[in-house]
């Protein structure tokens, strides 16, 4: 499944003739729906065609063979994708031809454009990145991978046995003694499991989520290295001798939501803190200027709506406006079909960062805000004067 790795790589690959094709689709989960599904892409596919005409000979050549490919590919993987979106981007002439399956929904669609279309696939890893869970008791432990809808299991760890701490002894003194080392043991067995789990996230990027009864977790996160710790992203109460891996799955997805939905509230809110000082700016030509003078720290992406833009071709200005030229430089201007994904790629690859924000028209302190995109600042924005 997709990784931040991945976007960065595609992001790499750009033709000046416009010659790359992403095709997005949603691949239902019933094999009797597919059909239908072929039905839309076919007609986006030849969409593309006609709209290419005017293009110069071997640019729809490219373009042609493209499309071949994709096709071509999505028929014969489609029953590897049964119920999740993939990305299919294709361009004969860089040597490009990836399949990117992804566990969240995408709008099925076909752009053709300089460079890979990205803004789903960037989605994608905010809403639906891969993540590690660990249920946790004082003597065992279970680690899983969740990708979407599937899970599955990495490693069970068993931490060593005592014995039976009701037996009292003279005195009561071997009860204590059998519980004080009982304590000690589970302490050994979470820096142990706490170990393996840092080993395991530090070879990806990938967020953590802990399950168990509230006393181990409690037990557990405390024992956990700082940075780990930053990338726990929530907790839930399960019995661990009762879960199924759907138990696990269903429960980690939930605690995993509610914190990105607090998340998403909390920088919602900063960049209505920032906007009233001057260090954040919302509105789509506002990030635009940010974006063009690289001082876009973090770009914020409400809803998913496609803006239309143009791009210019001397100096890269972006602007929603239809002018006759540009106005930095005066060169010319071309379309682009999604200005959103343009600010989102640049942002990227300038090392800033990126959000999408579903809370959109939510009447806390950020709600009156419903611009496409916010942009938080590296400093003040400084606009040249013209």
């Amino acid at each position: 499944m997709i990784d931040a790795r991945q976007v960065e790589r595609l992001l790499g690959y750009r033709d000046p003739d416009g010659a790359v094709l992403s095709l997005y689709a949603d691949v239902p989960a019933q094999a009797v729906a597919v059909r239908e599904m072929f039905l839309r892409v076919d007609n986006l596919l030849a969409e593309q065609a006609d709209s290419a005409r005017d293009a110069p000979h071997a640019v729809r050549l490219e373009l042609a063979e493209a499309r071949t490919r994709v096709r071509e590919a999505l028929t014969t993987h489609v029953r590897d994708w049964l119920g999740h979106g993939v990305a299919l981007v294709a361009a004969p002439s860089l040597g490009l031809q990836e399949a990117v399956p992804v566990s969240w929904p995408v709008h099925t669609r076909v752009v053709a454009d300089r460079r890979p279309y990205v803004r789903p696939l960037l989605s994608a890893l905010h809403h639906a990145r891969p993540y590690y869970v660990v249920v946790v008791e004082r003597r065992e432990a279970w680690i899983f991978r969740v990708d979407g809808e599937s899970i599955e299991s990495v490693n069970k760890l068993v931490g060593d046995g005592v014995r039976d701490p009701s037996h009292a002894g003279w005195a009561g003194y071997e009860e204590y003694n059998t519980r004080h080392r009982a304590a000690e043991l589970a302490r050994r067995h979470y820096r142990t499991t706490a170990a393996t789990v840092e080993k395991l996230l530090a070879a990806n990027g990938r967020d953590l989520v802990v399950g168990g009864h509230e006393v181990g977790i409690v037990e557990f996160v405390g024992q956990l290295p700082d940075a780990v710790r930053r990338r726990l992203v929530g907790t839930f109460v399960v019995d661990p001798h009762t879960m199924t891996a759907g138990d696990v799955r269903d429960l980690s997805a939930r605690a995993r939501d509610r914190r990105r939905r607090e998340h998403e509230r909390r920088v919602l809110a900063e960049i209505a803190d920032r906007e009233a000082s001057g260090q954040a700016v919302s509105g789509i030509e506002a990030c635009g200027q940010a974006v063009n003078r690289g001082q876009a720290a973090m770009l914020v992406v409400r809803g998913d709506a496609v803006v239309a833009g143009f791009d210019c071709e001397t100096c890269g200005e972006l602007t929603p406006k239809a002018t006759s030229s540009c106005p930095h430089c005066g060169g010319r201007l071309r379309p682009v079909y999604d200005l959103v994904d343009e600010l989102l790629a640049r942002v990227v690859q300038q090392g800033g960062e990126v959000e999408f924000a579903d809370e959109v028209g939510d009447p806390g302190p950020a709600g009156g805000n419903e611009e496409p995109v916010s942009a938080m600042l590296r400093g003040r924005l400084v606009r040249p004067d013209r």
